[in-house]
């Protein structure tokens, strides 16, 4: 009788760690997958944007810079960009050069207007350089760490004015920028 009993009880026992251990995997699994539905890709925080520049006279320069980025939350966000630029001096003895790149970006708006910026930047251009009398191109890839900040005005409910100004502190040398640059741009958030 007393197996029984005991029998009896380690099956009770048996029984509840069971139920128990079910309602524990079955709320596990239930916050494992509402988490994993809050952190889903939200098409609403992703923004476009970027730059157009046009100069022509004694220096021909074209500037296609388009960025996407995402907003994690409101003060914070990050991106890439595409850099296509062409530059012609069209002076005597001048060249052109077709220039490519990309960049990486994070931004952080500590008021409603006002951001800090941070962006890597990579180059690949014709940059001259003096052999002996004459000069010849030679193709480089120009990095830049560019820090800063900016101004960012809305234009209507997802568009923005966007202002910076940058410092560029791996101070690379050779052709292209100066240190400061200025950018003005618009992006449009989705």
């Amino acid at each position: 009788m007393n197996s029984l009993k005991l029998n009896i009880s380690l099956a009770l026992l048996l029984v509840t760690v069971l139920c128990t251990a079910q309602d524990y995997i079955n709320k596990s699994a239930t916050d494992s997958i509402r988490a994993s539905q809050e952190k889903k890709f939200d098409w609403n925080k992703v923004y476009t944007g970027g730059g157009l520049g046009f100069q022509f006279g004694n220096y021909t320069f074209i500037d296609i810079a388009p960025v996407v980025g995402y907003r994690f939350t409101p003060d914070i966000s990050a991106g890439i960009g595409l850099t296509y630029k062409f530059f012609q001096d069209n002076r005597p003895g001048g060249y052109k050069t077709h220039i490519y790149g990309g960049s990486i970006f994070g931004n952080y708006a500590f008021t409603k207007n006002f951001f800090a910026h941070v962006e890597y930047e990579l180059l690949n251009l014709d940059v001259p350089e003096q052999s002996g009398n004459t000069f010849r191109l030679k193709r480089r890839d120009l990095h830049y760490l560019w820090i800063g900040g900016g101004y960012r005005q809305p234009v209507g409910d997802n568009s923005f004015l966007i202002l910076t100004i940058l410092y560029n502190v791996l101070d690379t040398k050779g052709f292209f920028y100066p240190n400061p640059i200025y950018r003005i741009g618009f992006n449009i958030g989705f």
